[in-house]
């Protein structure tokens, strides 16, 4: 999938690389509709995790989270 493909949940945005800061997981985000994919995850498949779940099974914010350049 390329990076600029639509998500697949809303169609609205594309997902974005991100990382958290303290443990530098890497995962990709659609920010419209805040689906996540975890590293590896292939992009044109459904995904269950959304943003709030993830910071909150990491114990951490949006702050702790920042924009990475795409792999």
């Amino acid at each position: 999938m390329h990076s600029r493909d639509a998500c697949v949940h809303c169609g609205q945005d594309w997902p974005r690389s991100y990382r958290a800061k303290g443990s530098g997981h890497v995962f990709r985000l659609c920010l419209e509709c805040e689906s996540l994919w975890l590293d590896g995850q292939h992009l044109g498949e459904e995904t269950d995790l959304y943003l709030s779940e993830f910071l909150e099974s990491q114990g951490i914010g949006w702050g702790d989270i920042e924009e990475v350049a795409a792999r």
